[in-house]
């Protein structure tokens, strides 16, 4: 086995976490009763007030809530309301509608399931999964979503794979997998048996995307073209990108020589100049959200321990000047929402 894949499936266990023990537990596991937690209401007037202004949606790491979503204003993301709702393993969410991944947990199949929410958090739709919720994102006009999920017994190479799905929130329905798209490189047609795609990001037409490709242990940008099935190679090196909602910043996943841990990048779209913002082997398992066009925000393990403890949300100043920079935003959540109204 070569470095590069070698590399590439350190990057499948640091998503999966182990996918097997995971599972296990995930599944088996009956959730803790909420002793220290108090659940509210998904579909009550407390949410609905505390989504009413600028908020963070994100999924409580919580013993007692593990999956749940939570609401928490802006000035004050510590102090969340979590909300007795379905557990996600991955979610993302605009003004009026998210998307959340979740496991099954009745039956071997599927093995999981993509439910689509509305503002209350209730289910509208849902769509089976074939593997493990590593990604979702949710376009800003709220017309697409993307989910990714980690497949095991499909790769050419390893036994490992991706699959994402475009979902079209109109019609509730999915639409397309990202390997049915086609791929050009240097202006000619490009494929690999190997190809597997995560990391959707959405502009703000969201018909255009960026997105991560990976073939033979390189982690390619790709800008695709829902409408046209095509997507094209940008650069090399980066991994599960989130554009700024100016469209001006990418911010990315790198690893480094033995691929201990990764480090979040800040790349200018236009000129493509690149520059670290984070300090290298930080344990960061999630696409990263803006706060504003400045800053972004993200789940990160910062130590040993129970999720509750040593994950949380951490804030990053995106500016060239700011240097390497991390600070904690929010104990005990993952997979951050900034919606504003």
């Amino acid at each position: 086995m070569n470095t590069r894949t070698v590399l590439f499936t350190l990057f499948v266990l640091c998503c999966v976490g182990g996918a097997a023990g995971y599972i296990q537990w995930r599944v088996r596991a009956t959730p803790a009763p909420a002793s220290g937690t108090r659940l509210v209401d998904p579909a009550g007037p407390d949410v609905a007030a505390r989504r009413s202004g600028a908020h963070i949606v994100s999924l409580s790491s919580r013993a007692d809530a593990f999956g749940r979503i939570s609401v928490a204003t802006l000035d004050a993301p510590d102090a969340p309301m979590i909300t007795a709702s379905v557990e996600c393993e991955r979610s993302h969410f605009a003004k009026d509608v998210g998307l959340c991944l979740t496991l099954n947990r009745d039956t071997m199949t599927p093995r999981g399931y993509g439910l689509i929410l509305d503002r209350r958090f209730q289910e509208l739709a849902r769509f089976p999964l074939a593997g493990l919720p590593i990604r979702a994102r949710v376009s800003r006009d709220q017309r697409y979503a993307a989910g990714t999920v980690f497949v095991t017994g499909e790769s050419y190479e390893g036994d490992f794979t991706t699959r994402t799905s475009i979902i079209d929130l109109r019609s509730r329905q999915v639409i397309a997998d990202l390997e049915q798209f086609t791929v050009e490189r240097d202006g000619a047609p490009f494929t690999k048996v190997d190809f597997n795609f995560w990391g959707v990001t959405f502009f703000n037409d969201s018909n255009q995307f960026f997105a991560t490709l990976g073939t033979e242990g390189h982690r390619l940008l790709v800008h695709g073209d829902i409408a046209q099935r095509h997507m094209r190679v940008v650069t090399d090196d980066v991994e599960c990108p989130s554009l700024a909602p100016d469209e001006r910043h990418v911010v990315f996943k790198r690893t480094r020589g033995g691929g201990n841990g990764w480090q979040l990048w800040a790349m200018d779209v236009s000129t493509r100049e690149r520059w670290p913002i984070t300090d290298d082997g930080r344990d960061v398992d999630d696409q990263v959200e803006w706060l504003d066009n400045d800053h972004v925000v993200y789940g990160m393990v910062a130590g040993p321990g129970l999720p509750e403890l040593s994950l949380g949300l951490w804030l990053s100043d995106i500016r060239q000047g700011a240097g390497k920079n991390q600070q904690l935003y929010a104990h005990a959540a993952t997979s951050p929402s900034v919606i504003r109204q």
